[in-house]
């Protein structure tokens, strides 16, 4: 009895000899496999999109558990890999119910007549890029959350002086996106350096499309000195926007407008830092855009449609009785030039402290609803005038003023 138990013991304990042998081995086989593929996928995140991608600052959400997905086309790239845009690339890892747990994304596209104006016209987003961007081109940052994390994006649009080759229509800007994951929690936490890596993307992809459709301009330089245009004091372009000088509210203010020169577009923007309304009614916040050729009349066709140019909603400096539901009630003058860049609009739109977000009404006599139409005309007058803003950089002539529009309640 006791060899055979002895033989049992012996065989037990070979077999979960061998077992052990076997687990530590597959384990080490996994582990070798895990380290290959993500070596894998990190020689396609360096070499994807051209290699433009700022692979060492993406390498930590390159997982090693999976082969990610890889999508390339573009006009500039191989005839199998051809699509209507110059580049379109896109890498996602660990695809998840709703989205990828690793989402990249880089695009760039050239842009007709049209798209230009539409663009234009829209609401723009200025002072955000990190980036000194020389005249005719326009860049800006973001952020967006995503189910596990956050993202940040860049976009440009840049001027081709020589136009873009092998295009059905004629096209002389072309737009570039850029989407990075970031390891913020959500986009109210993406960093300074996650909009700087996102926005040197941007520059070195559209540098990339210029050198190879010799669109006829210099590279963006990358290695500049990070520049803010959002602060404390405006820009060059901007400067005539001096609340004390205008008269408006007496608090701290803070800025945003361009930091170069476009002949077809122009935005500045200042508003108070604090919480709350001043008492006296006090303009606490201004806007000044610009628009020439087809961006004027995209843009005053988009407001038209709104109700928000002269001729909808226009209201009249004599009102006595104006309801203000909502914290930001607007005034806007509009005026109308020939420019360098052809006709062009010009607006200025004034925000008074008429009221807190909690007070359903608000009583704008007489006198008040005049001086807010003094504000806005001082205003208007200020930026046609001075000699570093959009409307004399342009050299508008010929200037007529096309009325106010109300954008509060009565």
């Amino acid at each position: 009895m006791r060899g055979i138990r002895g033989r049992r013991w012996l065989l037990y304990a070979t077999v979960g000899g061998t077992l052990a042998a076997v687990v530590a081995g597959v384990a080490v086989w996994f582990s070798v496999d895990r380290t290959r593929q993500r070596a894998a996928e990190l020689d396609r995140l360096a070499s994807a999109c051209a290699g433009l991608l700022p692979h060492e600052q993406l390498r930590d959400f390159v997982p090693g558990n999976g082969a990610g997905v890889f999508e390339e086309y573009g006009t500039m790239l191989a005839p199998d890999q051809e699509s209507r845009a110059l580049l379109d690339c896109t890498l996602s890892w660990n695809k998840g119910r709703w989205e990828p747990e690793t989402l990249i994304r880089v695009r760039a596209e050239a842009l007709i007549a049209t798209q230009v104006a539409e663009i234009d016209a829209g609401d723009r987003s200025v002072g955000d890029f990190p980036i000194p961007l020389p005249p005719g081109t326009r860049g800006g940052t973001g952020a967006d959350d995503r189910l596990n994390g956050s993202e940040v994006s860049a976009s440009l649009q840049v001027e081709c002086p020589r136009g873009l080759r092998g295009r059905s229509r004629p096209s002389g800007r072309f737009a570039v996106s850029v989407e990075l994951p970031s390891k913020a929690d959500s986009e109210y936490d993406v960093t300074a350096a996650d909009r700087l890596t996102a926005a040197r993307t941007a520059v070195t992809v559209a540098n990339w499309v210029a050198g190879h459709q010799n669109c006829g301009r210099e590279p963006i330089r990358t290695d500049a000195s990070p520049h803010q245009v959002e602060g404390a004091t405006p820009t060059e372009l901007c400067a005539w926007m001096d609340p004390e000088e205008l008269g408006f509210a007496e608090e701290e203010w803070e800025f945003a407008g361009d930091g170069t020169y476009d002949r077809r577009v122009g935005s500045c923007a200042g508003h108070i830092t604090g919480y709350g309304s001043p008492p006296g009614a006090p303009i606490v916040g201004v806007t000044a855009e610009s628009w020439a050729g087809e961006s004027a009349r995209g843009a005053y066709e988009r407001h038209t449609r709104a109700g928000t140019a002269p001729g909808r909603r226009a209201g009249s400096p004599e009102s006595t009785a104006v309801k203000d539901v909502g914290p930001s009630p607007r005034l806007s003058l509009w005026a109308e030039s020939v420019c360098d860049g052809g006709p062009s609009y010009h607006r200025i739109t004034l925000t008074p402290a008429l009221g807190s977000e909690d007070e359903k009404e608000a009583l704008v006599e007489g006198p008040l609803r005049t001086r807010f139409s003094t504000d806005a005309r001082t205003a208007l007058d200020r930026y046609l005038a001075a000699p570093d803003a959009w409307p004399q950089r342009a050299h508008c002539h010929d200037t007529e003023i096309l009325g106010e529009v109300e954008q509060w309640l009565r």
